[in-house]
């Protein structure tokens, strides 16, 4: 991966980090708390989750790029 792509997919991670952190924030959560209450299932489907939204976002993003292409 290229610094350009790699740099790009770091704007979106902080920003969603931050939203957590505020979620967690106004609602009295402590992330450690809720990480090691979590079962081996809830872990699994988390994690299953995070990688469907991984590959929408990636399927996305290549639609703008061949978007951006065909209107130039």
């Amino acid at each position: 991966m290229d610094d350009k792509s790699s740099n790009h997919n770091a704007i979106p991670e902080k920003v969603a980090k931050v939203m957590v952190d505020e979620i967690f924030r106004k609602n009295n959560v402590n992330p450690e708390e809720i990480k090691n209450n979590m079962t081996n299932d809830q872990k699994k489907m988390l994690k299953e989750m995070v990688e469907d939204l991984k590959e929408q976002v990636d399927q996305f993003n290549k639609g703008e790029k061949d978007t951006t292409k065909t209107d130039e």
